[in-house]
């Protein structure tokens, strides 16, 4: 058994703006999600995380935060905050808060201050300069540096011009940071999430980039960011944090690592530390960016686990409210993302799924003017925003789909009716049941939740196996990840002379013995078996 409850966890992911509307604005908020816990309830979840609730001018949807400790009216109050606490808390589901370090709003008290001149007392809480130093651009578009007429200099924005990026270099500003932290840790939480967290630090010296040639049409993907983020100092300040986490019982860190596509594992398990004692967690989108083959998938997830070792907690995702959804990068094939679900949850460490994947929700259609991401607003048509994957949870048929009686801030998914919880409960075979009997597996095996992974060669380049093992007890996973019907036989099973119950698979049948010297597979199947010594006085 895990010692801590993140080493195993599955959290939920929930974007607050369109999971459930309790007033007919439009827009998802807390008491919304209050009165949606028994059904997360029944997903057997372990966490709910929320993308950012707190006051915020909205540039980027709760990513610029302009009171660290104030709820922003659109989502609710402090009072309903404290309740989801406390409810969920009843329910054994933790609570993880999204939070933004790099940067605050423009309209922070901080930021107001820092401005007024180069003096005062929060006048190094941002990252001025007297002249654009250097070639840096934003992520968002345009300089990464903007001029501010009433202090007279640049203000350094890694993201939007709304989004000053704070000097982690400043003791004050560090402990200023911690102190908002603490707040919330008083109150109950249980972790947080924290936001592009390597780049906290940046270069004291403010050194160029060095350009490389892009293949994207931002300025911002021409460059090598080495001096922009992943500082060494980096590090240092990420122990601190650690410690102060570590002073409060059973809390956990998870740090989104931005990184050059489609990833870099290595460097985004340095973010845990040598020694533990950074990150708890972190994540790697390598997966989410990697085409649909057993081949690649085996490589990618090898070097997950190489990177993260044998002591540390590997963290596995799919789609987030950054990535487009996986049933959507799958062009709807509904085989395919069952079996995606199944290598996701056979997994050893932390699982993260997104709202509505139990359900096989793809992303929405937005069209151009309808759009609100500031990221889609900018490149489009070249990006397409991240908006598709914000859509309205999908709770039950007619208008507003359970998710609001209002008109939504964001359209629904076509044909929502087929992908809503009040269908699919109906339907045995649906999606939301497969992944409840899946999540119910993987809370009862202690074996598929911590057990060392090791993956398998086997005859067929189309099948993806592996086996999780504790001691002798062991579970064998097969995946066909092709359009085929393919026929394998497995090394491992052949060499220690075993038999094999299958207890789980998508195509419904478990509870036989097999023989996997020549197993068949169906196109886009898969199947979990538990490995038994045969008894050799038969």
């Amino acid at each position: 058994m895990a010692e801590n409850w993140w080493q195993d966890c599955v959290v939920y992911q929930i974007y607050p703006r369109s999971f459930q509307d309790s007033n007919g604005d439009g827009i998802g908020d807390i008491p919304g999600i209050i009165q949606r816990l028994d059904y997360l309830q029944t997903l057997l979840i372990d966490a709910i995380w929320l993308s950012p609730i707190f006051l915020s001018p909205m540039a980027d949807f709760g990513y610029d935060i302009s009171d660290y400790c104030s709820i922003d009216p659109v989502f609710g109050t402090m009072a309903d905050v404290e309740r989801l606490i406390s409810e969920a808390h009843k329910r054994n589901i933790r609570v993880i808060f999204d939070m933004v370090l790099n940067h605050t709003s423009l309209e922070h008290p901080w930021f107001a201050e820092s401005r007024q001149s180069q003096e005062n007392e929060k006048a190094e809480f941002y990252i001025w300069a007297d002249t654009i130093p250097n070639n840096w651009h934003a992520a968002f578009g345009g300089r990464a540096w903007t001029y501010d007429s009433t202090r007279k200099q640049y203000y350094l924005h890694s993201f939007l011009p709304d989004q000053p990026d704070l000097n982690w270099r400043s003791s004050k500003t560090v402990e200023a940071i911690f102190n908002q932290l603490t707040f919330w840790l008083d109150k109950g939480i249980d972790g947080f999430r924290l936001d592009v967290i390597n780049c906290i630090v940046k270069d004291e010296a403010l050194r160029n980039n060095p350009k490389i040639i892009g293949s994207r049409p931002r300025p911002y993907d021409m460059q090598r960011h080495i001096f922009d983020r992943n500082r060494p100092e980096s590090h240092q300040k990420l122990k601190m944090l650690r410690k102060l986490i570590d002073g409060y019982d059973q809390r956990m860190l998870v740090g989104e690592i931005m990184v050059e596509l489609p990833g870099e594992p290595e460097l985004a398990a340095s973010y845990l530390g040598r020694f533990q004692d950074e990150l708890h967690l972190c994540f790697d989108f390598s997966l989410a960016y990697t085409r649909f083959s057993a081949v690649k998938w085996k490589k990618v997830a090898k070097r997950w686990y190489e990177a993260v070792g044998k002591h540390r907690v590997p963290t596995w995702v799919l789609n987030n409210h950054d990535i487009p959804r996986i049933v959507s990068r799958l062009h709807g094939n509904e085989e395919k993302a069952r079996l995606a679900a199944l290598f996701l949850l056979t997994q050893r460490g932390a699982i993260f799924l997104y709202y509505g994947e139990e359900l096989g929700l793809p992303n929405s259609k937005i069209s151009r003017a309808a759009m609100h991401d500031p990221l889609g607003k900018r490149y489009w048509p070249f990006h397409p925003g991240r908006d598709p994957e914000r859509g309205p949870m999908v709770w039950s048929t007619g208008e507003g789909n359970g998710f609001t009686t209002g008109e939504s801030w964001l359209a629904s998914v076509k044909a929502a009716n087929r992908y809503s919880v009040e269908n699919q409960e109906l339907e045995q075979d649906s999606m939301l049941h497969f992944y409840r009997r899946l999540l119910s597996l993987r809370k009862e095996d202690e074996v598929l939740r911590n057990g060392l992974c090791t993956f398998i060669d086997t005859s067929c380049m189309h099948i993806l196996a592996y086996c999780r093992e504790i001691g002798s007890d062991q579970r064998l996973i097969l995946l066909n990840m092709s359009n085929k019907n393919q026929i394998c036989s497995v090394p491992l099973v052949q060499t220690r002379a075993m038999q094999c119950e299958l207890i789980f698979s998508t195509e419904a049948r478990s509870g036989r013995m097999d023989d996997l010297h020549a197993i068949q597979i169906g196109p886009f199947q898969g199947r979990i078996y538990r490995l038994l010594v045969k008894d050799s006085n038969l």
